[in-house]
C-alpha cells in the first residue's frame, strides 16, 4: 500500500519538473517532433523506435526538414536552385542514410549492442530527423545572410558549419540509443561516425553545384571534396558569385550577369 503511494505521488512530481513525459504507443509526427528536440534519451530507449512506422515518419520529418533547409540555401542563387538544392539534400540525405546503415549495424554489435535491425533503422531514422531539425532551426539565420550577401564562401562556410553542428547533436542521440541497448564500447562507433560524417562531406561535393547557378544539375567531374574546399576558400570572401562559379563549373561568365536573377 505505501509503495502504490509512493509512486503516485512520485509521478505528478517529475511531469511538473518536466524530467518525464510518457510517449505514445502510437506517436504521430508531432509527437516525435517534440521528443526528439525535448526528450532524445527518452525516445532513444523507446520501444516506438522497432516500429515500420516511426521509421517512415522519422524519415518525413528529415526529408522535409532538409528541403527547407536546401530552399533556404537555394534563394542564395535562386533560378534553377529553388528546386534543385532542396531535391540534392533530401535525396543526399536518403542516399547517405541507406548506404550507410550496413556498416552502423556491424560496427554497433561489435560495440556490444543487441539491438535489431529494425530498432538499427528506427535508431538511424531518428539521428537523421534530429540532424534534420536542427538544420531547420538555422535556415532563418543563413536566409538573412543569403540576401545579404554574395560571398560564396562565406555562405559555404555557414553551410557547412550548421551541418556539423546539427551532427553533433544527432551522433549523440545514437550513442545514447546504443549504450541502452547494450553497447559498452565507444571506438566502434566512433569509426561509424567518421565514416558517416565522410560520406556526407563527399555527397556536397558530389551534388554541386548547390550554391551558384550552373547550366548542369549535376557535375561529371570526380573531385575531393578537401580538394574541392581549397579551391573555394582560396577565393576571396568577398568574390562575386559568379565569379566562384567559374572556378566551381570551369565554365566562362559573363561579368554582367546577375545570378541572382532566374
Amino acid at each position: 500500500m505505501s509503495e502504490t503511494t509512493d509512486q503516485d505521488t512520485a509521478t505528478p512530481l517529475l511531469l511538473n519538473q518536466g524530467d518525464y513525459v510518457p510517449i505514445p504507443a502510437d506517436p504521430s509526427i508531432r509527437d516525435l517532433f517534440e521528443a526528439l528536440l525535448r526528450r532524445p534519451a527518452q525516445l532513444a530507449g523507446h520501444k516506438v523506435c522497432d516500429e515500420s512506422g516511426t521509421l517512415l515518419r522519422f524519415g518525413l520529418i528529415a526529408v522535409a526538414s532538409m528541403v527547407v533547409f536546401g530552399l533556404v540555401l537555394g534563394t542564395f542563387a535562386y533560378g534553377n536552385q529553388l528546386w534543385a538544392a532542396p531535391l540534392k539534400l533530401g535525396g543526399g540525405l536518403l542516399f547517405a542514410g541507406l548506404i550507410c546503415f550496413p556498416s552502423l549495424y556491424i560496427f554497433s554489435s561489435l560495440a556490444g549492442s543487441t539491438a535489431s535491425a529494425a530498432r538499427m533503422g528506427g535508431l538511424l531514422g531518428g539521428m537523421l530527423a534530429l540532424a534534420g531539425l536542427l538544420l531547420l532551426g538555422c535556415a532563418p539565420a543563413l536566409w538573412i545572410f543569403a540576401q545579404g550577401t554574395s560571398s560564396f564562401g562565406f555562405m559555404g562556410f555557414l553551410a557547412l558549419s550548421s551541418w556539423l553542428v546539427a551532427l553533433g547533436f544527432a551522433f549523440r542521440f545514437i550513442k545514447t540509443a546504443m549504450r541502452q541497448t547494450g553497447a559498452t564500447q565507444n571506438s566502434p562507433l566512433l569509426i561509424w561516425f567518421s565514416i558517416f560524417l565522410l560520406v556526407t562531406l563527399q555527397l556536397s561535393t558530389s551534388l554541386r553545384p548547390i550554391l551558384g547557378h550552373s547550366d548542369k544539375f549535376l557535375t561529371t567531374e570526380k573531385k575531393f571534396f578537401l580538394s574541392h574546399w581549397c579551391e573555394m576558400m582560396g577565393e576571396s570572401l568577398e568574390t562575386p558569385v559568379e565569379e566562384a562559379e567559374q572556378t566551381t563549373n570551369g565554365a566562362s561568365r559573363g561579368s554582367d550577369e546577375n545570378p541572382r536573377n532566374p
